[in-house]
């Protein structure tokens, strides 16, 4: 109860939000009493990236075998990844800093059921041991490199009171894992204030100097996130596929 509070604070407001005394007030509780519970927020930001991951458990769309084939539960799993991300990008970077169960544990696929489950179902599919550590290796360092962009451009759609690295009012404290961007005050206004398309793709007025960036900024500036994740991903598959083909 205390890390579904936490993580929808963070959602609301960003993960610097969550502080003891403000998911305390949410619960209606004093918020020293919740270090009966969780120890720390370290303890509890924890908990809060196990809630996350947990959502892969109950996604119908992910599957627990590889009923058709490698690639396809590859891909599942990637998407499964991703629509945690996508349903919490506030809180994603969270899964990305935390420290892991284990030291080697690659974000975000960092539940120790996950990537046993991964693991066993390549070597059933007939991945050997290196083959199989490529492909986990590979597989997260896809996911985490496209998901941090992804969720980090959402929340700068839609920016919350306690995203960035410090928690605001009477919490001077760093958040652990707090790397949610934002943006200064000044940017936002001429955002807001823009009345042209190219007011909202330069707000500040400093692309003249790169014509070719100037040129294609509309391209650039499009959400393209399902099209690019979708075809990034095949890629990458495809890479595991030469691999095995090689050895």
């Amino acid at each position: 109860m205390i890390a579904r509070a936490a993580l929808e604070l963070i959602d609301d407001q960003g993960v610097g939000a969550a502080s003891m005394r403000s998911i305390g007030k949410r619960l209606g509780v004093q918020g020293m009493s919740l270090y009966k519970h969780v120890g720390d927020r370290d303890g509890l930001l924890d908990a809060v990236v196990e809630l996350i991951v947990s959502e892969l458990d109950d996604d119908p769309e992910v599957l627990a075998t590889a009923e058709h084939g490698w690639r396809d539960y590859l891909a599942r799993l990637a998407h499964g990844v991703r629509r945690y991300a996508i349903a919490h990008p506030h809180a994603f970077p969270l899964v990305a800093t935390r420290p892991a169960e284990a030291p080697w544990m690659n974000p975000p696929l960092r539940s120790l059921a996950w990537v046993e489950s991964l693991l066993d179902v390549l070597q059933v599919e007939g991945f050997d041991d290196d083959e199989a550590v490529f492909a986990y290796r590979s597989f997260n360092s896809f996911l985490l490199g496209y998901l941090l962009m992804e969720s980090g451009a959402r929340t700068l759609e839609d920016p919350g009171p306690g995203d960035g690295t410090f928690s605001p009012g009477s919490d001077p404290d760093p958040v652990a894992g707090g790397l949610t961007p934002t943006r200064g005050t000044q940017e936002r206004e001429r955002i807001a204030e823009a009345e042209t398309a190219d007011e909202l793709i330069d707000p500040q007025g400093s692309l003249g100097r790169y014509p070719t960036i100037r040129r294609l900024a509309t391209r650039l500036a499009e959400d393209r996130y399902d099209e690019e994740f979708g075809r990034a991903l095949e890629e990458m598959l495809d890479g595991i596929a030469s691999r095995l083909r090689k050895v």
